[in-house]
């Protein structure tokens, strides 16, 4: 599901051949720069393992966030669809060919699952389950409701549509308003590395016995543990969820 959110054909073994390359790569770098077999493979393992997860997460997010920009333009579309009389799988197969991807691409998977077949419903839940996005999840359980119960559907959907705008500006309200504070916890994350990258072009062996001597590595271990949780209190205290 998070290769597929990407919105890129990346099979899960070409997904593992290259974490493996990488770890591979990291562990012998780490080799060479004087670290322990030991303690170059476990470099290497978490270099294979976080790094890969870490890009494939952006990539899914940077498509999730573009979908999400564009998706209440694809409710003024079908509001406007049902409004002149059309069915509601016609005004999604509009939607497909009429707008940019992600959301043209999304909605094209689902018209031709229902022409293949299977129902409107099914095909947008499977969608819902990919994207794992709050916003199209909202439409699906309208639309499901909706076939239910009856009712305006075109009502619904127009009024989803303000919410979601009214959502997104929220949401750059917050983060405008946060910038600072986001700001300074990349400013203070970064510091400990940026000043071991120093230090290592001053003087390199006196920086390496961190990493050459036991103690050392005890050091470095607690402070990447203290690191990452001053870290995840900063992202945390700069998060909102709207």
């Amino acid at each position: 599901l998070r290769l597929a959110r990407t919105g890129r054909d990346i099979a899960a073994g070409t997904y593992l051949v290259v974490s493996g390359g990488l770890a591979a790569a990291a562990g012998g770098a780490a080799f060479l720069l004087g670290l322990s077999p030991a303690a170059a493979a476990l470099a290497g393992l978490a270099a294979g393992v976080a790094v890969p997860h870490m890009v494939v997460g952006r990539m899914a997010r940077r498509r999730i966030d573009r979908f999400t920009d564009i998706f209440p333009d694809a409710l003024d579309l079908i509001v406007r669809g049902l409004r002149s009389g059309l069915p509601i799988s016609e005004t999604i197969a509009t939607v497909g060919r009429d707008l940019a991807d992600p959301v043209g691409h999304e909605f094209r998977l689902v018209a031709d699952g229902v022409t293949l077949g299977r129902s409107l419903e099914d095909a947008l839940w499977e969608t819902a389950t990919r994207l794992d996005t709050p916003e199209f999840k909202f439409f699906v359980i309208g639309l499901s409701i909706q076939r239910q119960t009856g009712g305006n559907l075109a009502e619904t959907l127009a009024n989803l549509s303000d919410i979601l705008r009214r959502r997104r500006q929220m949401r750059l309200k917050i983060k405008a308003m946060s910038s600072e504070a986001r700001a300074s916890a990349y400013i203070l994350g970064s510091l400990p590395f940026l000043m071991l990258g120093i230090l290592l072009l001053v003087n390199f062996d006196y920086e390496m016995m961190l990493f050459t001597d036991p103690r050392g590595t005890t050091m470095v271990a607690a402070g990447l543990v203290c690191i990452l949780m001053g870290i995840a209190v900063m992202y945390k205290m700069v998060k909102f969820e709207i």
